[in-house]
């Protein structure tokens, strides 16, 4: 089964869309590009598509990640060119690439979330998205806000990616990372590396 992995970033106005909405417009896009993709069986078949877990409403976005099932080839470089002609102003694909038969599938690895802070100075938040730890964006701003002082209800907020481990994050990152534990609501201060 081939796969192509697209990563895109939403901003602008189209932070406002909602995941659903959000849903929509890939696949209309990806309906016009021509991108070869498979399609579920039964009276009203849909493409096979695989997302990375939901965005918060209002949260734009660097790294996000959708996984389509294909039934033909690609030229990734061309169906990423193709796909953008049909999104909205906003969304747009920011690259595409064929994927191993041994890459785990996109739901298997897309665990953590890793979000900027802005108002003039700049924040790093990671965030387990999924399994036993999962945690709510909007509880860790609070927790964050209670724990530095700070006024978060005006910081702007970018997930700047989406990660396989809290490592991977750490080597991704300048300076200061605060994990929040989702299940505890611990916030722990982690020190990023940034490679490069």
């Amino acid at each position: 089964m081939r796969r192509l992995l697209v990563k895109y970033s939403k901003k602008g106005d189209a932070r406002f869309l909602s995941h659903r909405e959000t849903m929509r417009a890939m696949e209309r896009a990806l309906r016009r590009s021509g991108v070869p993709m498979m399609f579920t069986s039964g009276f009203n078949p849909h493409p096979t598509l695989s997302y990375a877990p939901a965005l918060p409403l209002g949260v734009a976005a660097e790294g996000e990640y959708l996984e389509v099932f294909l039934e033909g080839n690609v030229l990734p470089e061309e169906a990423a060119e193709s796909i953008n002609r049909g999104l909205p102003e906003g969304l747009r694909v920011v690259s595409a690439q064929l994927l191993p038969p041994t890459m785990p599938r996109l739901s298997r690895w897309a665990r953590y979330g890793l979000y900027r802070l802005s108002d003039g100075a700049t924040l790093h938040l990671a965030i387990p998205l999924s399994g036993e730890g999962e945690g709510r964006l909007k509880d860790a701003l609070e927790r964050i806000g209670e724990k530095l002082g700070v006024e978060v209800s005006g910081m702007e907020v970018t997930r700047v990616g989406i990660y396989a481990s809290l490592d991977e994050v750490l080597e991704d990152t300048p300076g200061t990372v605060y994990f929040y534990h989702g299940k505890s609501g611990e916030l722990e201060e982690m020190e990023g590396q940034h490679a490069g």
